[in-house]
């Protein structure tokens, strides 16, 4: 009888010793599968991670400097379907709304550097040089080469092929409010969270 209750015991102690490893595992575990979903691990209300590219000089912008507006995030290429539509959709948007100070748009173009730079030179610099609408090249990075301590980002592994054009919308804090909009809905979406009355 002894020997039993000192057997109970010792796996009594086991599982209290072991149990907090357990959860940690699973917790470790749980996010690293949360990870391999692409833009589907973001959430509404959630912080947005590091956002930045080149601009067309070659230096590196980065979404902190816009702290305080509501910002609509563009991902797209030059190869999408109807890239000039979209593109169009978007300006429409910024004709809306551009002169509003709380509101800032930053396009991502994800192609190469020689076809991003033809583009903004195409376009000229009234179209690439306005400070409420920023055109940048996408940093094409992926996730599988990301450093231990590297931030969070959007990868360009989160944005499978044949996938653009993509459009998100943060806040004034950089949390966001909608994820991949469908582009049917854009104009919608941002007129509704920018005309929300304030809290």
């Amino acid at each position: 009888m002894t020997s039993k209750v000192s057997s109970y015991a010792s796996f009594f102690v086991c599982v209290v010793l072991l149990f907090p490893a357990v959860l940690k595992s699973e917790e470790k575990s749980g996010k690293a599968a949360n990870t391999e979903q692409g833009l589907k691990r973001f959430r509404v209300g959630q912080p947005a991670p590091v956002i930045e590219g080149f601009a067309s000089d070659g230096n590196v912008s980065n979404l902190k400097t816009n702290k305080g507006s509501f910002t609509l995030l563009t991902y797209w290429s030059l190869n999408d379907k109807q890239y000039e539509q979209n593109l169009r959709t978007v300006e429409r948007i910024f004709q809306k709304h551009g002169a509003r100070p709380d509101f800032k748009i930053i396009s991502f173009w994800r192609d190469d550097w020689p076809e991003y730079q033809a583009e903004m030179n195409r376009r000229g610099s009234a179209f690439y040089g306005s400070r409420n609408w920023w055109k940048l090249k996408f940093i094409d990075s992926d996730r599988s080469q990301k450093n231990e301590n590297e931030p969070d980002r959007i990868w360009g592994s989160d944005l499978k092929p044949n996938s653009t054009p993509v459009y998100i919308l943060l806040d004034r804090e950089h949390k966001f409010l909608a994820i991949d909009i469908p582009g049917d809905q854009l104009e919608k979406t941002v007129e509704k969270y920018l005309n929300a009355p304030a809290n």
